[in-house]
């Protein structure tokens, strides 16, 4: 049976980085920490608040973005830039060279040794949930998040754990993000 859990945001982490703000909502396992580049799951957001910024380099860490405002053009390595442009999310390795030109706000997903994904959901879209340890959403704005028969009604910023088996609905009346992580 589904249900859902609003994480207190007195509980997170809110740290400052070159250029802005980040606000860690996850981090695993247990005795984790970003600063000592020991974990396996984080999940945080993030505020770009200067107009050109540099990424931290993350050797052996997949990343996943999805900007939350206008969008913003990513030079990740030797590639050409790329705009990413709202709620589209972009998977990179977080050991390349990265450069962000444009501010915002957007969501993160950091992995290491384990596998995951960083999925925008629209209003009213169906999602069907996969089977993962770690399912979470957040939602960017007020909305009503739905797994199965059970609902929630969340404000712009909460962040919620999902408990929810394979073949469930996820459904959110408004832009939600959900993170799947599987250690």
């Amino acid at each position: 049976m589904a249900s859902i859990e609003k994480l207190p945001a007195g509980a997170f982490n809110i740290s400052r980085w070159s250029g802005g703000t980040t606000t860690e909502l996850f981090i695993w396992p247990h005795g984790a920490s970003y600063a000592e580049r020991r974990f396996g799951i984080r999940i945080s957001t993030a505020t770009v608040d200067i107009a050109e910024s540099t990424f931290t380099k993350l050797p052996g860490v997949t990343r996943y973005i999805a900007p939350l405002g206008d969008g913003f053009t990513l030079k990740i390595g030797q590639n050409e830039p790329e705009f990413i442009p709202h709620a589209a999310v972009k998977r990179f390795d977080g050991g390349e060279d990265v450069t962000c030109a444009g501010a915002g706000r957007d969501l993160n997903l950091m992995l290491s040794g384990a596998a995951g994904e960083l999925i925008m959901i629209k209003p009213n879209e169906r999602h069907i949930v996969r089977q993962a340890e770690f399912l979470f959403a957040y939602a960017v704005q007020d909305c009503r998040i739905s797994v199965g028969s059970v609902q929630m009604n969340t404000e712009s910023g909460e962040f919620l754990r999902i408990y929810a088996d394979a073949g469930e609905t996820v459904t959110a009346s408004g832009e939600a993000g959900l993170f799947y992580a599987q250690p």
